[in-house]
């Protein structure tokens, strides 16, 4: 940008000293006829007032086109930014719902575990109680016969 700057001003300087040079050089009766335009800024050259106005309006469009350039350049380096900051938080919010998704899967096979276990020990507690009952059984029996004896 600011080489653009500059080379705007360069121009308008250039044809600040071509219109400078135009207006004290001596004038000629000859006519001259060239058809080739110049685009070198030669001090040497005499411009005419409209040549002076097309260069200057060249230069014009010129800084214009280069800045619009610069500008949708600009535009495109935003956009191309936002769009990778815009796949990073995509990545991180994945990887959050991943971190999330295992810790549910832990607890959920920690609760099982602990359902199983549970199980387990209610089971245990059943033959326990089944075992007391039969042994229960048995000493009523064995009490019976002994006081039939």
């Amino acid at each position: 940008m600011k080489n653009l700057f500059c080379g705007a001003a360069l121009l308008a300087a250039l044809a600040t000293a071509s219109a400078a040079s135009a207006q004290t050089a001596p004038t000629t009766t000859t006519p001259t006829t060239t058809t080739t335009t110049t685009t070198i800024a030669d001090p040497a050259v005499v411009l005419t007032p409209e040549q002076q106005k097309q260069r200057a309006d060249e230069a014009k469009a010129a800084y214009e086109a280069q800045k619009q350039q610069t500008s949708a350049n600009e535009q495109a380096l935003r956009a191309q930014k936002n769009q990778l900051k815009e796949e990073r938080n995509q990545s991180k919010d994945i990887k959050d719902q991943l971190k999330e998704q295992r810790r549910q899967e832990r607890a959920q096979k920690d609760q099982m575990k602990e359902q199983r276990r549970t199980a387990s020990e209610a089971k245990k507690r059943e033959k326990e109680a089944r075992d007391q009952a039969k042994a229960e059984k048995r000493r009523a029996k064995e009490l019976e016969k002994a006081a039939k004896n």
